[in-house]
């Protein structure tokens, strides 16, 4: 890429905030100061998603940088944290989009570092957390709780303490658009989409300023969406616990059989046992059936494109080639 294009190139920066007034100046002259160097417009896209603050007000009143664009999204009411990433996506207008936090526990000195790795080819820059300062432990033994159970129950783990601080080239940012999903996760459909990530480690710091309005039923939500936005393994699961179940009750009819044949039974208990077992079993194998048709509904409703091309070259026959170079 010659010189002119490189600085005639846009990067997008996504940054969620809800009631972070305390925090949006600083984060501005941070990622200013720090991009200051890099050869590209900068496009900073500040997403408040129902701030009850001054945020909006911040943002507005933030001073004019040489190559820096500032945009303001604002949300009607609080959507969460996901929806405001993916309003920032959809306005995003760069060749790469990062996506940051607004309480600047995603350090802004890591930008360049990230836009080199793009620069070099990466289509992926995944920061992953090494330590979290301020954290204690049962939110870390939850956090780490989670990832283990989305390697079991996902298609496409997410790799572990990764976070929504992460640079995406314009190709994955069009993929993640195409899928359509109302309540995303963005973490899981990244992986999901298969290009290979350039993994970045990094301290998060403790929050510059406020309180996080993070609590414990918001990411429990979180993972929930997670959970379900990544597999139908848990509807299949229903599926084999109920072949499971009737296999065993199978055996119990056979049992019970036997235990009236040698006159080890009450009488009337076998006819009872093998109908109540009998009808169990055809239940769990039908709700199984059903989870299966609910598992297809869902694949199709999540609107997850069919392949995804990770390159598509052009070659030509020898002769072709020949030719071309003749001319």
């Amino acid at each position: 890429m010659d010189s002119h294009t490189v600085r005639s190139a846009l990067i997008s920066l996504v940054l969620p905030a809800h009631n972070e007034e305390g925090n949006v100046p600083t984060i501005y002259s941070e990622i200013c100061g720090i991009l200051a160097a890099v050869p590209y417009q900068i496009e900073l896209i500040f997403v408040d998603d129902g701030s009850s603050d001054a945020t909006a007000v911040c943002v507005r009143e933030l001073d004019s940088s040489p190559g820096v664009v500032v945009r303001l999204i604002r949300f009607s009411r609080n959507f969460g944290h996901q929806a405001a990433l993916l309003a920032g996506l959809h306005a995003a207008r760069g060749a790469a989009v990062i996506t940051m936090d607004c309480d600047l526990q995603h350090p802004p000195q890591h930008l360049p570092q990230m836009i080199t790795a793009w620069e070099q080819g990466a289509k992926i820059v995944q920061m992953v957390r090494r330590h979290n300062a301020g954290t204690n432990w049962f939110k870390r033994t939850t956090s780490r709780s989670f990832y283990r159970v989305m390697a079991i129950l996902s298609d496409s783990p997410v790799a572990k303490q990764a976070a929504d601080y992460q640079l995406m080239d314009r190709q994955i940012v069009d993929y993640l658009l195409q899928i359509g999903d109302r309540q995303p996760f963005f973490r899981g459909m990244i992986s999901w989409l298969g290009f290979p990530a350039t993994q970045i480690e990094y301290t998060a710091p403790e929050r510059h300023a406020g309180q996080s309005s993070y609590n414990w039923r918001k990411m429990f939500n979180l993972a929930l969406d997670g959970i379900t936005s990544l597999s139908s393994k848990p509807l299949r699961l229903a599926f084999y616990l109920g072949l499971s179940a009737a296999g065993f009750c199978l055996i119990y009819i056979v049992f019970a059989v036997i235990a009236f044949l040698i006159g080890k039974s009450v009488p009337g208990w076998t006819s009872l046992i093998v109908t109540v077992v009998f009808l169990g079993g055809v239940q769990l194998i039908c709700v199984g059936i059903i989870g299966e048709y609910v598992a297809r509904i869902y694949e199709l409703t999540r609107r997850l494109p069919p392949f995804i091309i990770a390159e598509d070259e052009k070659t030509e026959p020898p002769a072709a080639k020949a030719r071309n170079a003749g001319e």
